[in-house]
């Protein structure tokens, strides 16, 4: 069984289409959502592949957060990330910092890459969603409680608006994304919570191969320079 890019993107669009948009704001708003979003996907991913006989859909196989297995064989893997819109908006956290985007993302890559020696006809992926909350349409949000709130709040005062900081982030994760291999991204369709705006997106990048060792140089003169 062969799952490419497109398809594999499809399904997870059909994934989360399928939770509630304030449910889906609340979750963003309330803590991390990682978990949730991994578990939709592989529910997406049983129901939608008629698995039988030997094949199966797996959590957390060898450190890995979401496997399809051909009995003990991988033919898929895919590791998950999840980030507000300030962290892919500013530079250090983006790029530079030990626990930056990039540096996330390099070393899920090299797990991947690791496992597929073992396993070389696995199809690797890294997934990303990138969400922000407009935490200025509250006077005061700390009320609700928002996990990151005033990190949200820095973010929009520094790109100038709401608007500002979700597509600044936004070009940034996708050239970061792209440098690591064929990317797709679609947003998710995020309701309000507590009258908040939040705009969130998916991105899905296949590796194919190591990446180069110029890599984060090039990203940084793509985004920075």
């Amino acid at each position: 069984m062969r799952i490419d890019l497109d398809t594999l993107s499809s399904m997870a669009d059909y994934a989360f289409k399928e939770i509630r948009p304030d449910d889906l704001a609340f979750l963003f708003a309330s803590g991390k959502s990682e978990g949730f979003l991994r578990d939709q996907l592989g529910i997406t991913l049983n129901q939608r592949l008629a698995i039988s006989g030997q094949e199966n859909v797996t959590r957390e196989w060898k450190k890995h957060d979401l496997a399809v297995m051909n009995e003990n064989y991988p033919v898929l893997l895919i590791e998950g990330k999840s980030w507000i819109c300030h962290d892919s908006y500013r530079k250090s956290k983006l790029l530079t910092d030990k626990k930056s985007i990039y540096q996330g993302a390099l070393n899920d890559v090299r797990k991947l890459i690791d496992t597929r020696k073992r396993y070389p006809d696995a199809s690797i992926y890294i997934s990303t969603v990138i969400y922000g909350i407009d935490t200025t349409m509250r006077g005061n949000h700390e009320q609700f409680n928002i996990t990151y709130g005033d990190s949200h709040n820095k973010g929009i005062t520094s790109a100038g608006n709401f608007s500002n900081l979700v597509g600044i982030s936004r070009s940034h994760a996708t050239i970061l994304h792209s440098a690591f291999g064929p990317t797709r991204r679609f947003p998710l369709r995020v309701g309000r919570y507590h009258g908040m705006d939040i705009e969130a997106d998916f991105f899905l990048t296949q590796i194919i191969e190591q990446p180069s060792k110029d890599l984060l140089r090039e990203v940084k003169r793509s985004v920075f320079e």
